[in-house]
């Protein structure tokens, strides 16, 4: 049957409606843009639930404005990520020159405002999407993030972005002058060869900054001066140069600003008089920089924030003047893994970032207290909280497991922050915040590899193209196949110092703590200049296999 001419008029009459309402959508969804991003919310403000979640705020720069259809989304292979509900107007309309805001906290039952994914502290890219769900209206990339310090527009709708010391969710964006806060120049070191340093291996000269307050304090608009050098910090990396409450940080006087905001373009090889002064210009504090100060040596308050000041043998470079030194247990970073793609599910039933600790010891260990972070400037980044003492308490030769998911709401074991897939630095240090316990450079990972000791807490560290999330490292778990290139020994074997050991292939030899102290790129004789003692030998194949590690003995 043949339709009349009415139905056809019809059809077409819906047809260009059709399209009008989608023309109009996007044509009015284009005055609406990402305005600005609290992408690790520690404390700032919460939800309805009462959670310290992230979020995304739009503005509108048109007329008034339903986004049921829209998407936003933080992955460009899925750009219809999350959706805003098509029911709840109230709260998905948005009204000209208004915001809206959406808590990103993967966590949709709490209400149509809130989106199924979580954004990363570490960075990443955000988008607004048309309600096709392929064209993208607007997108903003960010770097890492500073706690509680939001990325926005410098006005709203501006082109220009900048971060806030004080977000302003669903209001005008807008910088707010915060009063100077208490400060003190807590500890130098003029002459730095061995104690610390910094993000490219240089032991530089350093001064630490020492926060009292019950806040964090960011540096921007504070300054330093030295022998008539002057340097303003500037608000463009927040995480390098905010002190956190109570805590301490690192500014390098190395004449380096290009290697980032904590390094200041200062010469420090004269002695003077250190002043601080406030985001107003007033003195704060000033110190004495002595650079004829005894090499490795410090000066410092004997407390922190005190007016007497003493020479430090031992330099306590990020944590407290008056230190109490706790060694910590027999426990090793074990496996680390930065892509888990379905290898191991949380208790939550995620696939998140972990990190494996293993007890070498005899006895029980408690890590509550205890501290893990990925920054070198941020010692105490996690507290593991000493409320769950049972949970936190590894038996002997036992394994506990660390979600670095950036999700503290999922539990203790859960840390705030995630892995790099491109590597990075993990350190456990123990509950005075300074002693290190153990520590790994992890490496790039491909998907669902890991990164661990070929056997529990020994050396060396290996790719795991299987890894053991939770239980024990080794070739016993069919971890490797190993090649017959390991039927070769290195000799002779034991080795008097001094004479030339014969190897076959690159590797690296280490001591009994884990230091490189010897390398080499191919084969043939390797001189052999060190202490008596017990060595191990990591070998590097080129081939992608693995060969099993050589013990070495030195002796006189």
């Amino acid at each position: 049957m043949m339709k009349s001419n009415r139905d056809t008029s019809n059809a077409k009459s819906l047809f260009v409606l059709t399209m009008f309402l989608s023309f109009a959508m996007t044509f009015f969804g284009q005055d609406v843009t990402i305005n600005e991003v609290l992408a690790s919310n520690a404390d700032y403000d919460y939800d309805d639930f009462f959670q310290y979640e992230d979020w995304i705020e739009l503005y509108n720069s048109g007329g008034i404005l339903n986004l049921a259809g829209f998407h936003l989304t933080d992955d460009a292979d899925s750009l219809s990520k999350w959706t805003f509900p098509l029911d709840d107007p109230g709260l998905t309309t948005i009204l000209p020159n208004g915001h809206i805001r959406i808590w990103c906290d993967k966590d949709e039952q709490q209400g149509s405002d809130h989106a199924n994914f979580k954004l990363s502290g570490e960075g990443e890219t955000v988008y607004f999407v048309d309600v096709d769900g392929i064209t993208i209206l607007d997108s903003v990339t960010f770097g890492v993030q500073q706690d509680d310090i939001s990325y926005g527009a410098s006005c709203d709708g501006c082109s220009d972005w900048q971060y806030f010391n004080t977000p302003t969710p669903e209001a005008a964006n807008a910088e707010t002058a915060l009063a100077p806060s208490v400060l003190f120049i807590n500890e130098v070191q003029p002459s730095n060869s061995s104690t610390i340093s910094d993000e490219s291996d240089a032991f530089d000269s350093w001064v630490e900054i020492f926060n009292p307050n019950d806040f964090q304090v960011n540096m921007s608009g504070y300054s330093l001066e030295l022998n008539g050098s002057t340097h303003t910090f500037q608000n463009i990396e927040p995480w390098l140069i905010t002190i956190p409450a109570n805590g301490f940080q690192i500014f390098w006087l190395d004449n380096q600003a290009d290697e980032g905001s904590n390094h200041l373009p200062i010469m420090s090889n004269e002695s003077g008089s250190l002043v601080m002064k406030g985001n107003d210009g007033i003195i704060i504090d000033s110190a004495e920089w002595d650079s004829n100060l005894e090499l490795d040596h410090s000066w410092g308050r004997q407390l922190d924030g005190a007016p007497s000041w003493t020479l430090f043998e031992f330099p306590t470079a990020r944590a407290s003047n008056s230190i109490q030194i706790i060694q910590p247990g027999s426990v090793v970073i074990n496996e680390v893994q930065s892509d888990n793609f379905i290898t191991h599910a949380d208790n939550a039933g995620e696939f998140d970032d972990w990190i494996e600790i293993y007890n070498f010891g005899s006895s029980p260990v408690d890590i509550a207290n205890y501290y893990i972070t990925d920054r070198d400037d941020q010692p105490q980044k996690y507290w593991i909280p000493s409320c769950f003492c049972d949970s936190t308490i590894i038996p002997p030769n036992g394994f506990l497991m660390l979600y670095a998911d950036e999700n503290g709401s999922q539990g203790w074991n859960h840390t705030n922050f995630k892995i790099s897939s491109s590597g990075e630095p993990i350190t456990l240090r123990s509950p005075d915040g300074f002693t290190i316990a153990d520590a790994v450079d992890v490496p790039a990972l491909g998907l669902g590899k890991s990164w661990g000791r070929i056997g529990d807490s020994s050396l060396p560290w290996v790719e795991f193209n299987i890894p053991t999330p939770n239980a024990s490292n080794g070739p016993t778990n069919d971890l490797f196949e190993w090649s017959d290139e390991n039927e070769f020994k290195p000799f002779p074997n034991p080795i008097q110092t001094g004479m030339y050991l014969q190897v076959d292939l690159a590797g690296a030899m280490f001591n009994s703590s884990g230091t490189a102290v010897a390398k080499w790129a191919g084969n043939g004789p390797v001189p052999v200049d060190l202490a008596p003692g017990l060595y191990i030998i990591q070998w590097k194949t080129g081939s992608g296999q693995v060969r099993a590690p050589s013990k070495i003995a030195v002796t006189q």
